[in-house]
């Protein structure tokens, strides 16, 4: 039933058209191939069928099986795949979110110019509210009454503290908000409310189609079917979205996921938000499509709504991390610091460093392309999150500045609580855009430390007496004798600058999930074996961090002190004997000949980084 919904959607809609293009998957899993949901571990790299122009995130349909097992049929590529609805339920959107700093920039100069309706998935809920809501208003059909509203699903502490700073971020960075419109439901309209002093339009353009009888009553559809509301919302969004704000502005507009992935084809878990921008170079859709019959009713769209591009989907981290590289950008430019390697390196302030100023910079070294080629492959590159980069062949050549990568997953439980049990699996694989802050000051300094391992190997493979090659490279900063008691405190740091504990005061963890109400020791529900894990972290034979490898082989060849670079990375020195040759490094730090040269002429101000070869549960992301 829903799949022929949203099929008979988007052919009407006509979203395929040269001027502006909308996602074309299907309402199971809008952005990849086939009418299949998936497990929620988010290992395929399936070209998106939602092409946006920046590539922030990537998100899937995941799904359950109704019999309570972890056991999905296999298709004739061996993926595991279920049918929505007959064999599984659809259950969290999961997301990869692969943001760096040169997109991100560019998108904050884009919506600075105004020009999109920013239409967003509410924020982060209360799952056990689920089963109330569900046996109550969307059954009575009474949604909308003031006294049934407390009964909803509401925002949780995390979600309105998660919207709350992405809103902050938009206003201290002057991005210009026209108007705020949201579905009446409360956890739609106290998440728009928090982007403008103006009051919140409540919209019923925007009402959750589950409310799916009143959006028949209101509408005076006589045929009381489920499709029909679900296809006259549909139509309202799409309509909705496409009208133009005010000169200079962005309009948000606060819904639900189902109304997001029916009307517009992309999945959006909760907080998330795409950036449209309608495009009137061409017919509106009054024009193109005119109207469409709902039973007895018929929907004519408007002469000022348009066709729509997909620009970009934003995660609720993405704001302030936006904020921060645009500060670190600034401050470059401004501030002309000869000590700041990125900087130097990054000759046309774009964040990231391409092939061409790498070798600008570094005069007529000979291992210069080696140098380029390891750092390369020591950094986490987009692709292995399965970000296309085909279409970008420039950034083939080039060394972002600035990445966060994070798995957004997770499940909910349906067999015992009807989906009302949600398991947030949620890690951070890496930051160097840092941690946030809560002046410009403090964003750039938290960047820095975040840097510290990139911004010194770029200075020590200078060295090319040292590191002739990529092999010797390799040899020396990858495959290095390290000690394991080093190894273990660069990791504890790490995880505090730029991996697990690095999301800043609003990121919501791992698990457990629904404030501890999922969470058992023996991994059950009422005596039932779950699906899948409660909480679950990438297993360190699947997760390999190769520039903590580089940290620990700097400091095993004195390229580097454990205090020197605990402390740029702003962690706290260590109080243990783990020094090089064993003695007490937090009293006597070691602090070598090239290693004062190196802070000398590559000084950071604090930073460090890391790479994270991520392979899927089968040992590989495909």
């Amino acid at each position: 039933m829903m799949k022929f919904d949203l099929q008979t959607i988007i052919v009407c809609l006509g979203l395929q058209s040269a001027s502006a293009s909308i996602c074309i998957g299907d309402n199971a899993s809008p952005n990849w191939y086939g009418s299949v949901a998936y497990p929620p571990y988010f290992t395929r790299d399936s070209p998106e069928k939602c092409p946006q122009k920046y590539g922030l995130s990537r998100c899937e349909q995941s799904a359950v099986m109704k019999d309570g097992s972890p056991n999905f049929a296999k298709d004739n590529t061996g993926a595991e795949v279920c049918q929505p609805n007959v064999d599984c339920y659809p259950t969290k959107q999961n997301c990869n979110d692969t943001l760096v700093c040169s997109d991100l920039v560019n998108l904050k100069q884009e919506l600075k110019k105004g020009g999109h309706n920013i239409v967003c998935r509410h924020e982060k809920t209360y799952w056990q509210q689920n089963t109330g809501e569900i046996m109550n208003c969307h059954i009575e059909g009474n949604c909308l009454d003031s006294e049934v509203k407390p009964t909803q699903r509401q925002l949780q502490p995390h979600g309105w503290k998660s919207s709350k700073t992405f809103a902050k971020s938009f206003h201290e960075m002057g991005i210009p908000i026209g108007q705020t419109f949201s579905s009446p439901f409360s956890r739609c309209a106290q998440h728009a409310e928090l982007f403008s002093n103006d009051p919140n339009e409540e919209r019923l353009e925007l009402l959750y189609m589950s409310a799916w009888k009143e959006v028949l009553k209101m509408n005076n559809i006589t045929d009381i079917s489920k499709p029909n509301a679900i296809k006259w919302q549909a139509y309202n969004l799409r309509n909705f979205a496409g009208k133009r704000p005010m000169p200079g502005k962005n309009n948000i507009m606060v819904t639900h996921g189902f109304n997001i992935k029916l009307a517009l084809g992309t999945a959006v878990d909760e907080g998330y938000c795409m950036v449209l921008k309608p495009d009137e170079s061409g017919p509106s859709l009054a024009e193109s499509i005119g109207s469409l019959t709902v039973a007895n009713q018929v929907f004519t769209f408007d002469k000022d709504s348009f066709p729509v591009n997909a620009i970009a989907r934003m995660s609720p981290e993405s704001a302030v991390h936006m904020q921060t590289c645009d500060d670190v950008r600034n401050d470059s430019i401004n501030n002309q610091d000869v000590d700041n390697v990125l900087a130097a390196y990054d000759i046309n302030h774009d964040m990231k460093i391409t092939k061409d100023e790498f070798i600008s910079a570094r005069g007529s070294l000979g291992n210069t392309e080696d140098a380029f080629d390891f750092i390369q492959s020591v950094f986490i590159q987009p692709e292995i999150l399965g970000k296309s980069r085909e279409a970008q062949s420039e950034s083939l050549s080039a060394i972002e500045l600035g990445q966060f990568f994070h798995l957004n997953w997770g499940w909910r439980e349906f067999l015992k609580t009807g989906g009302s049990i949600s398991y947030p699996w949620r890690v951070i694989l890496q930051n160097t855009i840092g941690s946030g802050g809560q002046t410009s000051e403090d964003r750039v300094t938290a960047f820095k430390q975040a840097n510290v391992i990139l911004s010194n190997l770029i200075v020590v493979l200078k060295d090319e007496s040292d590191y002739p090659s990529k092999k010797i490279m390799e040899d020396k900063l990858i495959n290095c004798n390290k000690s394991d008691s080093e190894s273990q405190y660069l990791a504890s740091c790490a995880a505090q600058v730029f991996l697990t504990e690095s999301g800043g005061p609003s990121y919501f963890p791992v698990g457990p999930g629904d404030s501890g109400a999922a969470a058992l020791d023996d991994e059950s529900i009422f005596g039932t074996p779950l699906a899948y894990p409660s909480k679950w972290k990438p297993s360190s034979d699947l997760y390999e961090s190769r520039s903590l490898k580089v940290a620990s082989c700097l400091v095993t060849q004195g390229a580097l002190s454990i205090l020197e670079i605990s402390d740029l990375m702003g962690c706290r020195a260590p109080t243990t004997n783990i020094g090089v040759d064993g003695e007490d490094v937090a009293s006597t730090p070691k602090v070598t000949k090239k290693g004062r040269k190196i802070f000398k002429t590559g000084k950071i101000s604090k930073a460090p980084y890391v790479k994270k070869s991520w392979k899927g549960r089968d040992n590989k992301l495909r």
